[in-house]
């Protein structure tokens, strides 16, 4: 099929949810809960519109989630009656090559396809693509769509997954992407009766005491710091990993325990990956982008929050990679 790259608004992708009837819904990679609270909130309001739809995730939903994953609907198969389906919907997945597909080639895929997306990198790859890079969340996009469906009503189970893809992307409203515009659609989830209390116990309030000793150890003994101290990271050892028996994917907020240090401009987290060191950045400043040394680095994202990945064989070549691109970030200002 013929990707066209038609650029469409909420109110086109709206019809298109009307139009179809049978959908397959992918997210990214690894997701976080923005993609997850898209991804369920939309397949809860397909269901409403007595929609057929599945919802393929890669492996099973993140702890922290689960009390928010709907009842079935999920599935991990990497093999696909295409028959069953005739749309298909990436959320919050900039190129195609970093959905959760398996060894699925996407240029292989016989359905038209919606794209909605926030990420500035997005390269608009769908047949039809809704990439709002000013929208805080995928959320906040899927919310616009909604809006502009005046045929049901957004029920409070849908209000709150909403909400918390929100919450998620903008650190509970603490990030530089908090804008006017996704508080007053957070307020209106909240009218819709977005259980924000819950969210919120759930994703700050409720760690395993062995995560927080991890996040202990990992701080005393594995912080490190360069470019007079605006920058700082750490690798995570496998063996702390093994210790503490985390599972690195309930530990999206990680990387706020470097942030919240006096003095760093750019945080990193450093994992190894079998092609050399994976990394995920927050930049603290809009001047310093990570996005721009994520691009660099066989990655991408936001400029104040991206990921990538050091090909190289050595933690040591890891980190002076990446202090040279650090520094080359922070003399460019």
């Amino acid at each position: 099929m013929t990707m066209e790259k038609n650029k469409i608004n909420p109110e086109k992708a709206a019809e298109l949810l009307r139009k179809y009837n049978n959908f397959l819904i992918v997210t990214h990679e690894n997701p976080d809960g923005d993609a997850l609270g898209s991804s369920f909130a939309l397949l809860l309001y397909l269901q409403l519109a007595g929609k057929n739809v599945q919802l393929l995730l890669p492996e099973q939903v993140p702890e922290k989630y689960t009390n928010f994953a709907p009842a079935g609907n999920l599935t991990y198969a990497t093999g696909l009656d295409w028959a069953n389906f005739d749309f298909m919907i990436y959320i919050d997945t900039p190129m195609p090559q970093r959905a959760a597909l398996s060894e699925l080639n996407f240029k292989n895929i016989p359905l038209p396809s919606l794209n909605i997306d926030h990420h500035p990198d997005n390269i608009n790859y769908a047949q039809w693509n809704l990439v709002i890079p000013e929208a805080a969340a995928a959320a906040e996009i899927i919310f616009m769509i909604l809006k502009a469906d005046a045929e049901l009503k957004i029920t409070p189970e849908i209000a709150s997954l909403l909400m918390l893809g929100i919450v998620m992307d903008t650190g509970a409203f603490r990030f530089d992407n908090s804008s006017p515009q996704v508080m007053r659609h957070a307020a209106e989830l909240l009218e819709l009766n977005a259980d924000y209390h819950h969210i919120i116990n759930e994703m700050f309030f409720s760690v395993p005491l062995s995560q927080i000793q991890f996040q202990a150890e990992l701080i005393s003994n594995h912080l490190r710091k360069a470019c007079l101290g605006k920058l700082a990271w750490f690798f995570v050892p496998p063996a702390l990993i093994e210790k503490y028996d985390v599972n690195m994917r309930n530990t999206e907020g990680l990387i706020e325990s470097l942030r919240v240090i006096c003095g760093t401009e750019i945080v990193v987290i450093m994992q190894e990956h079998k092609m050399g060191y994976k990394i995920s950045m927050r930049s603290k400043n809009p001047k310093y982008s990570v996005g721009s040394i994520a691009r660099k680095l066989n990655g991408g994202g936001h400029e104040m929050a991206a990921g990538g990945l050091i090909k190289t064989s050595t933690l040591k070549s890891a980190e002076k990679i990446l202090i040279t691109h650090a520094e080359g970030v922070f003399n460019a200002v």
